[in-house]
C-alpha cells in the first residue's frame, strides 16, 4: 500500500498528461510498480537499539518507503552527509495480514532512491515518487506538480 495512494495518482495524472508516463514506458518497457518515499518516524521498540548511532550523527533523517505491490513499509535512518543508512533498517506491516515481506533488494533500491536525491547542502525534498519497470525507474517530486 502506498503511504499516499491519492497524491500519488494526482501527480501520475498530470505526468501522463503530460506525455512523461508514456514517454518512460516507450524507451523502458510498462510500469510495474511505484513506491512512495516519505519522512517517517522510529518505532518505540528501536529507539534505544539505535541510540548511539543517532547521537554519532548530527544530519539524518527517517525515511519510510511503501509499494503498491506490498503490504509493509520500509523504514531507515539516512546520514544525510555521507548518504549512508545509519542502521539495519526496519519492516513495518500496513495490514493485520501484511502478506509477504519485501525482498532486501528493495530495501538497497529506497536507499539509492533517497541518497540520489539528496542535494549538495544535504537536504532532501520528500516524497519521492517512483514508478518502476523491469529497466528502470522514474522518480519525481511534489516540485514536478
Amino acid at each position: 500500500m502506498l503511504k499516499d495512494e491519492t497524491k500519488f495518482d494526482q501527480l501520475g495524472q498530470k505526468l501522463f498528461m503530460k506525455g512523461v508516463l508514456q514517454d518512460f514506458e516507450k524507451k523502458n518497457g510498462p510500469i510495474k510498480g511505484r513506491m512512495m518515499v516519505t519522512e517517517g518516524k522510529i518505532p518505540p521498540e528501536m529507539l534505544t537499539k539505535l541510540q548511539s548511532e543517532l547521537i554519532n550523527s548530527s544530519n539524518w533523517i527517517v525515511v519510510e518507503g511503501s509499494f503498491d505491490f506490498y503490504n509493509y513499509t520500509v523504514g531507515m535512518i539516512v546520514d544525510l552527509t555521507t548518504g549512508k543508512p545509519l542502521a539495519n533498517g526496519w519492516l513495518v506491516p500496513q495490514l493485520g495480514h501484511p502478506g509477504m515481506q519485501p525482498a532486501e533488494k528493495w530495501q538497497e533500491f529506497l536507499i539509492e532512491k533517497v541518497v540520489d536525491a539528496i542535494d549538495e547542502k544535504g537536504k532532501i525534498n520528500l516524497p519521492l515518487y517512483v514508478w518502476i519497470s523491469d529497466r528502470s525507474d522514474l522518480t519525481k517530486t511534489d516540485q514536478d506538480l
